[in-house]
C-alpha cells in the first residue's frame, strides 16, 4: 500500500496572521519561505512516520536546480520507504532549510512552476506505479518508456484499418519473435529521433545496431565528414589553401569509420595534394598490413571544392545534403545549433548531411554563411581554445553519434 499526507506549513507558525514567507535578504522580487515554519513541518513529518514504525525519512525538496528525476532514480524510490516532498512557493525558500534539512533536490525538467506540488504530485504517481497492486499488470513497469533507457513502441489496437492506416502486418502476424524485434527496432528508432541522449547512454549490442541502421533513423550512416582544406584562414587572417597531413587523413578516417558515418571527404584545389590522398590510400588497400587502416581509409574521397563535395553527396543519397559547418570562433548575429538539438533534428530527416571541419584557423565567413546550420563550439578553458581539427572532429561526432557498446 501507499500512505499519502499532507502536512502545512501554516500549522507550524506563532503569528495570527501565519505567516510563511519574507521579504529576501539583498533585496530583488518576490518572497521567501521562511526556515522556521518549514522545518518545524518537514521534522513533524518525521516525527509522524516515526510513530507509525516507518524508516527514517528521505528528504526531498522540489526545485528546478535539483537532479532530473530519471525512471531509475523513481525505481530507487519505490524501494525507500519513507519520502518526505518538500515543496517550495514564490521566489523560494531559506537556504537553511536546505543545509539543515534536505537530503535531495529533484527536479522535473528545465522549466519553472508556480509551486512545488505538481512536482510532488508527479513524484507520488510515478513511485506509486511500482506498488504491487497499483497496476493491473506488473509487468507494464518493465517496458515503458525510460525504463530500458529507451522510449516505448508505439501501439496499436483495434480496429485493424481506420482513415486508411493499417496496423503494421508484424503485430497481426502472431509470430512472437518478429513481434519482439518490430517492437526493439521501433523503440530504437523512435529514441534515436526524439531522445538521441537517451540512445546515448543505453548499452547497445550487435542486434541492436544492425535494427537501428535498417530502421532508417541511424543518421549517422547519411552523414559525411568533410575536411576542408580551402577556404581556410590563416592566423594574419587571409585565405589560404592548407596543406594535407598524414595525422589528419589517418585519424579522421578512422573516426569516421568507428562511428558508422557514411564516408570522409578531403577538399582541396590543389591536384598533387588529391593525388596524395590516392596514393596514400591506395597504399593501404594494396598492401599487406595486420592494422585495419585499410577498411577505414575505404571511405576517404577527395574534392577540389565543397560545392564539388556537396554534389557528389547528392549525387551518392539522390537528395542534397543539410550542411552543418564547425567554428571556434562565435557569430554574434547567429544562434548556434546545440549538440543534442542537431542530433533529434538530423535523425528525424530523411536527408544526408554534411558536416564541415576547417583546417588551418578555421572555416571563412563565406563557408559558415552558406551552411545551413552552424554547430555551438566545442569549448573548454576560455583563454586557450586550440584543439587541433582532428581531436575537436573527434569530441564533436563523439556528442552526436557516441552510442556505449556492448561492454561499456
Amino acid at each position: 500500500t501507499i500512505e499519502v499526507e499532507l502536512i502545512d506549513p501554516r500549522e507550524f507558525t506563532s503569528d495570527r496572521h501565519r505567516t510563511v514567507d519574507d521579504a529576501p535578504y539583498g533585496g530583488g522580487p518576490g518572497m521567501v519561505m521562511k526556515p522556521e515554519p518549514l522545518i518545524d513541518a518537514i521534522e513533524a513529518a518525521a516525527t509522524r512516520g516515526a510513530e507509525r514504525g516507518w524508516p527514517e525519512p528521505r528528504r526531498m525538496l522540489m526545485s528546478p536546480a535539483g537532479a532530473p528525476l530519471t525512471q531509475v532514480r523513481v525505481r530507487e524510490l519505490a524501494g525507500g520507504g519513507h519520502l518526505v516532498l518538500v515543496c517550495g512557493r514564490y521566489e523560494g525558500i531559506d537556504q537553511r532549510v536546505v543545509d539543515l534539512c534536505i537530503d535531495e533536490e529533484v527536479s522535473l525538467g528545465d522549466f519553472v512552476l508556480t509551486g512545488g506540488e505538481l512536482a510532488a504530485m508527479a513524484i507520488v504517481d510515478a513511485v506509486a506505479r511500482y506498488v504491487p497492486g497499483v497496476l493491473g499488470d506488473a509487468t507494464s513497469t518493465e517496458e515503458e518508456s525510460f525504463s530500458q533507457p529507451l522510449l516505448e513502441y508505439p501501439q496499436y489496437t483495434r480496429p485493424a484499418e481506420y482513415r486508411e492506416r493499417r496496423v503494421p502486418e508484424t503485430l497481426m502476424s502472431g509470430d512472437h519473435a518478429r513481434i519482439g524485434r518490430w517492437r526493439r527496432q521501433e523503440a530504437l528508432r523512435r529514441t534515436a529521433e526524439r531522445r538521441p541522449d537517451l540512445l546515448a547512454e543505453h548499452v547497445i549490442d550487435d542486434e541492436e545496431r544492425k535494427l537501428l541502421r535498417s530502421s532508417g533513423a541511424d543518421w549517422a550512416a547519411r552523414t559525411y565528414v568533410v575536411l576542408a582544406h580551402h577556404p581556410v584562414f590563416d592566423k594574419a587572417g587571409e585565405v589560404v589553401t592548407s596543406s594535407i597531413t598524414n595525422m589528419d587523413l589517418h585519424d579522421l578516417a578512422r573516426t569516421t569509420t568507428t562511428y558508422g558515418l557514411a564516408g570522409y571527404i578531403v577538399v582541396t584545389p590543389v591536384g598533387s595534394q588529391r593525388d596524395k590522398v590516392d596514393r596514400v590510400v591506395a597504399t593501404w588497400r594494396e598492401g599487406q598490413f595486420v592494422d585495419n587502416r585499410e577498411q577505414a581509409l575505404s571511405a576517404v574521397t577527395t574534392a577540389a571544392s565543397l560545392d564539388d563535395a556537396y554534389r557528389w553527396i547528392s549525387e551518392t543519397e539522390g537528395a542534397e545534403p543539410v550542411v552543418v559547418a564547425t567554428s571556434a570562433r562565435r557569430d554574434e548575429d547567429r544562434e548556434p545549433v546545440g549538440f543534442a538539438e542537431l542530433a533529434r533534428a538530423r535523425a528525424a530527416d530523411p536527408r544526408p548531411t554534411c558536416l564541415i571541419f576547417g583546417t588551418g584557423w578555421g572555416l571563412t565567413e563565406e563557408v559558415l554563411a552558406r551552411a545551413d546550420e552552424l554547430l555551438r563550439p566545442v569549448s573548454g578553458r576560455p583563454e586557450f581554445n586550440h584543439l587541433c581539427v582532428r581531436s575537436a572532429a573527434a569530441i564533436v561526432i563523439d556528442r552526436l553519434f557516441g552510442v556505449r557498446g556492448a561492454h561499456g
